[in-house]
């Protein structure tokens, strides 16, 4: 068996290699629809932002969040709409339904498992 730091260590390679096929897959533009652009601030202060189209759903932004951020901490984490102060849980549900077109600032929160 591997060692738990190997594991980690290939899991965070594949982490990084579909953030970089996300980032090459370019964002949509007007033309292709309604589009959604979202800047999202992560518990460093960094923030990252992104076009979406306004059709797809929440479970696309998570995909993106989870690998393009610069390190796969906190593990568990939430979107959350900054005012309203809401938590955005329904992954099924698309940006536009959630209120995130044309554009939002979330905030990315750590999930606490206790």
């Amino acid at each position: 068996a591997k060692s738990g730091s190997v594991a980690a260590a290939e899991a965070e390679a594949r982490r990084l290699a579909r953030g970089a096929e996300l980032a090459a897959a370019g964002e949509p533009v007007p033309a292709d629809g309604p589009v959604a652009r979202l800047v999202l601030r992560l518990p460093t202060g960094d923030r990252l932002q992104r076009s979406f189209k306004a059709d797809v759903a929440l479970s696309e932004v998570y995909d993106w969040v989870h690998h393009c951020r610069p390190r796969p901490e906190p593990v568990e984490f939430e979107l959350w709409t900054n005012f309203p102060a809401k938590g955005l849980t329904d992954r099924s549900a698309s940006l536009q339904d959630l209120g995130l077109y044309p554009s939002a600032a979330l905030i990315l929160k750590a999930v606490d498992k206790r």
